[in-house]
C-alpha cells in the first residue's frame, strides 16, 4: 500500500461538566459522539524522511509546519522510525468551532500512517501528547471523556441522533473560554451520568432536559451570537440546543430526522453555508 484516504469525523460534546482544576488544568467529564461531518485525509508514502502538507477546502490559518496534522506525522515518524509522507487534507470541519477538527486530523494522520507503514504500536500516547480530544478521535463513537479529555470510556449507546449546526466566522479558543469561566466563578450541577443513562434507555425527554455545557455561559460572554444561534434553533423546532466544546458552533439535537429536516428548511434561507446538517456517525 502506497497511499490511503480516510474520513476524519468531527465530534460533538453532548454534555460538558467541569469538575475542578488539577495542576492548573480543568478536569472535565463529557459525553461525546462523532458525527458524519468529515475532513478527508490522504496520506502517501515517501522514499525519504520529508513530510509535506497541503490543505484544501475551508481555510486553515496556519503554516503547514504549525499544523497539528503535520506535527502528528513528525511524531509518528520519530517514534516508529518510518520514512516520510505527503499529506493532503480537504477541510470540511469548521476550524475553531468546538467540533474537534484539529484533533480529528491528528487522529486521521496517525491512523493512516500506522496502516501505511504496518506499524504495531499504540497510537494513544502520541494522540494525547498532541491534543486533548485526539485520543478519543482515534476510535470515535459514543464515549465519556474525562480529565483533560485523555481518559476515554467507550459507551455502548444505540441512539441515532440528528443535528443542525450553526457555525460562526468568529473563533473562540479553549484557553479564552476557560479563562472567562474562571472569571465568572460559577459552578453547575453535573449532568453527564444522567444524560448517558437517559440516552441509553431511549428517554429523550429526560436527555434533552439535563444536557448542558458548563463553558457555554463563558463563551457567550465572549461571543453573544452563541445565545442568538441557540434561540434560532429552539424557535425552529429543536428540542434543545447547545454549544459544543468551547464554541463557537452551536447545535440543535433531534431524535427525529424529519423534524430536523423541517427545521433545516426554516433556517437555511437565513443562515446559508453557516448551517450544516449532520447525524450520529
Amino acid at each position: 500500500m502506497k497511499k490511503i484516504t480516510l474520513n476524519a469525523p468531527a465530534k460533538i460534546n453532548l454534555t460538558l461538566d467541569i469538575l475542578g482544576v488539577t495542576k492548573g488544568f480543568h478536569d472535565i467529564k463529557s459525553l461525546v459522539t462523532s458525527i458524519d461531518l468529515y475532513d478527508i485525509i490522504t496520506v502517501k508514502k515517501r522514499k525519504d524522511g520529508k513530510i509535506t502538507l497541503v490543505c484544501e477546502g475551508l481555510p486553515v490559518d496556519c503554516a503547514p509546519a504549525d499544523n497539528n496534522a503535520f506535527k502528528a506525522a513528525m511524531l509518528f515518524k520519530e517514534t516508529f522510525g518510518t520514512l516520510g509522507v505527503d499529506i493532503k487534507i480537504i477541510k470540511r470541519i469548521p476550524v475553531g468551532g468546538g467540533l474537534g477538527g484539529s484533533s480529528a486530523d491528528i487522529a486521521g494522520v496517525l491512523r493512516a500512517m500506522k496502516a501505511l507503514y504496518n506499524v504495531d504500536g499504540d497510537l494513544l500516547p502520541l494522540a494525547n501528547a498532541l491534543g486533548s480530544d485526539s485520543g478519543y478521535m482515534l476510535g470515535g463513537g459514543y464515549a465519556v471523556i474525562e480529565g483533560r479529555g485523555d481518559k476515554i470510556t467507550k459507551k455502548e449507546i444505540d441512539a441515532k441522533l440528528y443535528y443542525l449546526l450553526i457555525t460562526e466566522k468568529t473563533l473562540i479558543s479553549a484557553r479564552a473560554s476557560y479563562k472567562k469561566y474562571d472569571m465568572l466563578g460559577k459552578t453547575y450541577k453535573h449532568c453527564t451520568v444522567a444524560a448517558e443513562k437517559a440516552l441509553k434507555s431511549g428517554d429523550y425527554e429526560k436527555f434533552y432536559s439535563v444536557i448542558k455545557n458548563d463553558l457555554q455561559p463563558a463563551s457567550t460572554e465572549i461571543l453573544p451570537e452563541i445565545a442568538i444561534n441557540q434561540k434560532l434553533l429552539i424557535k425552529a423546532g429543536a428540542p434543545v440546543a447547545l454549544m459544543t466544546g468551547s464554541g463557537s458552533a452551536v447545535y440543535g439535537v433531534f431524535n427525529d430526522k424529519k423534524e430536523r429536516d423541517k427545521a433545516y428548511k426554516k433556517l437555511k434561507p437565513l443562515l446559508g453555508e453557516n448551517l450544516i446538517k449532520a447525524q450520529t456517525e
